[in-house]
């Protein structure tokens, strides 16, 4: 285990496979294992959503559910949004390495998809795991809950199998070695297109942010230079997971996904002014955060 220590002097091993090929023989374990710690992480906000609802529903101040307070579904929000984008991700994800497994020529999105899913799931376990401790309050901190477990646990998601930075490496590594980037670009379109459409404005905008985000990418990659890595892995994967939240809205027939994509589209891939006037939260969404549990 990743978090143990074990001593192999004397030991006796056969060698498995070609002499200095060991991490090429690992490539499939490691892709699946990427995959897992994903899934992992989604679970992990999954299982923090949840509590954090379930106080906020049933815990009042000032006369008021806490789930009615403006600012506590503003917290809400974004709890959930990293978490649909989770789950979306993971979907996106087995399926590629399931179709890379029945057809080589797949292989460049699969390449692509499992470091970006375990650098920025895992990332957004630990903030999610955070934000949702604080709706219990300080009870959240104690071993009683489940809060103290799921917040210790989503800090190691992003620990193993490549910390952050090997991981956003990683994916220039797909893009430098395995050509990747136009599998994911269109990997995108594609669900796009099978997607619930949006407005013609959204449509412009969300068109100008993909178009930025793979230049950027690209960019990244040509320069040489590692600064940016992790901008350019996090920002694909808002694009992957806002494409499939399209495709989900319509394929899946829940609408909700759609306003998560907006949202992802508005909050995640465009830029905002820190201090302008906040835009109301999106009714939709706050009614299914309402519903929920």
């Amino acid at each position: 285990m990743p978090c143990g220590e074990i001593r192999l002097e004397g030991s006796f091993a056969w060698l498995v496979g070609e002499r200095g090929k060991g991490f090429t023989h690992m490539s499939d374990m490691i892709n699946n294992s990427r995959l897992s710690n994903g899934v992992r992480a989604a679970g992990l906000m999954r299982r923090a959503l949840t509590e954090a609802l379930f106080i906020a529903k049933n815990r009042r101040a000032f006369g008021k559910r806490l789930i009615d307070m403006p600012l506590m579904q503003r917290q809400l929000s974004k709890i959930a949004l990293a978490t649909e984008q989770a789950r979306t991700m993971v979907y996106q994800t087995a399926q590629a390495l399931e179709a890379a497994d029945h057809d080589p020529a797949r292989r460049p999105l699969m390449r692509i998809m499992t470091p970006l899913i375990k650098f920025r799931a895992c990332r957004d376990a630990r903030k999610v795991a955070g934000d949702a401790m604080e709706v219990r309050g300080g009870c959240g901190y104690i071993e009683e809950f489940s809060d103290a477990r799921v917040l210790r646990d989503a800090h190691l998601g992003s620990i193993w199998e490549g910390t952050s930075n090997i991981v956003a490496l990683d994916v220039l590594r797909a893009i430098q070695k395995e050509h990747a980037l136009p599998a994911l670009r269109q990997h995108v379109e594609q669900l796009l297109r099978d997607g619930l459409p949006v407005s013609p404005e959204l449509a412009t905008l969300q068109a100008q942010r993909i178009e930025r985000a793979f230049a950027f990418a690209q960019q990244v990659s040509n320069s040489g230079s590692t600064e940016h890595a992790r901008q350019a892995a996090s920002s694909l994967y808002h694009v992957v997971t806002m494409a499939g939240m399209r495709w989900e809205a319509r394929h899946a027939a829940m609408p909700i996904r759609s306003d998560l994509a907006d949202l992802v589209l508005k909050h995640r891939l465009a830029a905002r002014d820190p201090i302008a006037d906040p835009e109301v939260m999106d009714p939709a969404l706050c009614e299914w955060l309402a519903s929920s549990i």
